[in-house]
C-alpha cells in the first residue's frame, strides 16, 4: 500500500531532476518536505507508520543480538517511531533502561501500538524530541537506525552535534543503517541511495563518509559491526 501510493512513487517520475540537482523530487512535487506532508496528511501518516513498522520487524532481533547494549545501562532511541527496535533491544537486555525520542505525534501512534507495554513499560518512557533543535540528555547510549540516511551533510550534521551536546563523556553513538561498499559490489544500500536522493535528498554513505560526518561533530568512529540484511552498527564515541 505504501509503494503503490503516490507519496512514494510519483517523485520517481521526476528522478531526473534529482539527478540533476542532488535535490528531492518528492519536495519540488509536493512544495515542502516528506515530513512535513506525513503532519498534514493523517491518513497517508498512517500508511506511512504501517510500513515503517513492517520494515522495522525484519531486522530487531538480529540488532538486539549483535551489539551488547546492555553494558550501557540506558539507551536513547532517536526517531525511533513506533518503538519495536527499542523493545527488542531492551527485551533482550533485561538491565537496560530504554527511552523513545520522536515528535509528539509519532509518540502517540507508539502509545496506541503498545511494543513498549507490559514489562517493558517499568523499563521505559517516551519523551518528545526535535533533534534538529535539541537532543535530550539523561541516557549514555542513543540510537539512530535509518535516520542520518534521511538527510543531507548539513542536515545530517546539525542532528549529529546535537546528539554530542546531550552526550556525556562517557558515553556512546549507535547509528545502524548501510554502507556502501567500495568497487562494483552488490548492495542493497545502492539501491537506498537513489530513493533516498529522490524522496528525502539524503543519502547512503560509505564507512569513509560516515567517519567524516562523525568526525565533524566532535565523534571518532570507533567499529563498525555487521548485522545481517546489510545493515551495520556504527559505533561512535565522543572525540
Amino acid at each position: 500500500m505504501f509503494k503503490g501510493d503516490a507519496y512514494f512513487f510519483s517523485p520517481f517520475g521526476e528522478i531526473l531532476y534529482s539527478i540533476q540537482t542532488g535535490e528531492s523530487a518528492r519536495t519540488k512535487i509536493l512544495g515542502m518536505n516528506g515530513f512535513e506532508y506525513l503532519r498534514r496528511n493523517p491518513e497517508v501518516a498512517r500508511v506511512f507508520d504501517e510500513a515503517m513498522t513492517n520494515i522495522t520487524q525484519l531486522s530487531p532481533s538480529a540488532i538486539a543480538s549483535a551489539y551488547d547494549f546492555g553494558r550501557w545501562g540506558s539507551l536513547m532511541e532517536l526517531g525511533g517511531g513506533n518503538g519495536i527496535l527499542l523493545a527488542a533491544i531492551i527485551d533482550a537486555h533485561r538491565g537496560l533502561r530504554g527511552v523513545l525520542a520522536d515528535q509528539p505525534q509519532v509518540l502517540s501512534r507508539a502509545r496506541e501500538r503498545g511494543f513498549l507495554n507490559g514489562e517493558l513499560k517499568a523499563r521505559s518512557m517516551m519523551v518528545d524530541c526535535d533533534f534538529f533543535r535539541q537532543v535530550p540528555s539523561g541516557c549514555r547510549a542513543y540510537l539512530m537506525k535509518h535516520v542520518i540516511v534521511d538527510w543531507d551533510d548539513e542536515k545530517a550534521h546539525t542532528i549529529l552535534a546535537n546528539c554530542r551536546k546531550a552526550i556525556s563523556e562517557d558515553g556512546i553513538l549507535l547509528i545502524v543503517d548501510f554502507a556502501l561498499p567500495e568497487g562494483n559490489i552488490h548492495s542493497a544500500g545502492k539501491l537506498a541511495d537513489i530513493a533516498m536522493l529522490v524522496l528525502t535528498g539524503g543519502k547512503v554513505r560509505t564507512v569513509q563518509e560516515y567517519r567524516d560526518l562523525l568526525y565533524s561533530a566532535d565523534f571518532r568512529l570507533n567499529r563498525v559491526i555487521p548485522v545481517p540484511g546489510d545493515l551495520n552498527i556504527l559505533e561512535a564515541i565522543p572525540s
